[in-house]
């Protein structure tokens, strides 16, 4: 296994999601997603890493906006191996690697992640676990850690539980033998699920992303996955996701030192225990 310290802050993973793609336009000009410039989206992207700096252990950003805004490099990032968004094909999602992991040291990353998509009913499970252990071994050859995120879908059409989708996802991708460093994962639906989680992914590190939940439904879903076993997050959307809604440099300036200042300082000491 990789060395995962240097994301760690008190062996505890606080970190900032900003990885967000096509999807980020629509954050920072909501009437007209559009019309956002990359300096625009680069500028943003930098003044939300230079707020929460000083609080994050790491940062996940992409290769083009975000690592261009994260001017001072001060914490490690990671950067994704994989393509914005996914393929659909007929109803299935299917994720497509666009950086090899060497790409990625070579840009300074300290670590990879995966965006998979998974239906464990759907026909395309085989691929997608393909695409997850040519992941898994290329940032192993290059001694980088593989942060997996798995992001479960179509569970609502068939009438199943999320806690169903997500304990099936990481059981079928143990049963190949994909081990990430850490696994990223979505809040499964409550406490006793969480818990099956922990027990399921072992000694492996799991914490918890956002999945675009407003700040205090997302709070509460880690006070759990916490109490269960999560050793941290990697937050995005919850802490910044109204960036948009203030029209000024300014008036984001206020915003993100303020209120996002202080949503990071409190999912922080959730993880903490302060």
């Amino acid at each position: 296994m990789s060395d995962l310290s240097s994301f760690q802050d008190r062996g505890k993973y606080l970190m900032l999601a900003l990885d967000h793609r096509g999807s980020f336009k629509k954050y920072v000009k909501p009437a007209d997603p559009e019309s956002a410039t990359d300096a625009e989206m680069i500028e943003i992207k930098g003044m939300i890493i230079s707020a929460l700096q000083d609080q994050f252990s790491g940062v996940l950003i992409d290769v083009g906006w975000g690592l261009a805004g994260y001017e001072s490099k001060s914490k490690p990032y990671l950067l994704p191996l994989e393509k914005s968004g996914y393929t659909d094909s007929a109803g299935e999602r299917n994720t497509e690697l666009e950086y090899s992991a060497k790409q990625l040291k070579d840009l300074g990353a300290g670590g990879a992640k995966l965006l998979l998509y998974f239906n464990p009913e759907a026909s395309n499970c085989d691929s997608q676990i393909a695409v997850a252990k040519k992941a898994l071994d290329d940032s192993r050859a290059n001694n980088l850690p593989l942060f997996l995120e798995i992001v479960t879908y179509g569970n609502e059409e068939l009438g199943k539980s999320r806690a169903e989708w997500v304990l099936r996802s990481i059981q079928m991708l143990l049963e190949k033998n994909i081990v990430p460093d850490v696994w990223k994962l979505e809040y499964p639906g409550d406490l006793e699920s969480c818990k099956k989680i922990t027990e399921l992914v072992g000694s492996t590190p799991w914490i918890l992303l956002t999945r675009g939940e407003k700040f205090e439904g997302f709070a509460a879903q880690l006070t759990e996955a916490v109490e269960a076993g999560a050793v941290g997050f990697l937050a995005g959307r919850a802490l910044w996701q109204e960036v948009g809604n203030y029209k000024t440099k300014e008036e984001k300036q206020v915003y993100l030192d303020t209120e996002v200042v202080q949503r990071f300082k409190i999912i922080s000491e959730i993880v903490l225990g302060k």
